[in-house]
């Protein structure tokens, strides 16, 4: 992939990041919009939603836990 296919999602690493979260379940990210209700943004592309990941990882975007991962055991 190029930076030309990604400047769709660009605006979600960059301009708007602080808009954007990472919601991690069970291994995957799901970015989320954080709009009142959230929205999640669906990528069905699995090697362009890798990329667009990749790069709100690198920029810092925040990733919020299933709750369900952050139960104990005990």
């Amino acid at each position: 992939m190029s930076d030309r296919d990604l400047s769709e999602y660009e605006r979600m690493w960059t301009t708007e990041r602080d808009q954007w979260a990472l919601f991690r379940s069970y291994g995957g990210y799901l970015p989320i919009f954080k709009s009142d209700p959230p929205m999640a943004e669906v990528i069905c592309d699995e090697e362009l939603a890798d990329l667009v990941v990749a790069r709100m990882l690198a920029a810092g975007v925040a990733v919020v836990a299933d709750p369900r991962e952050c139960r104990g055991t005990g």
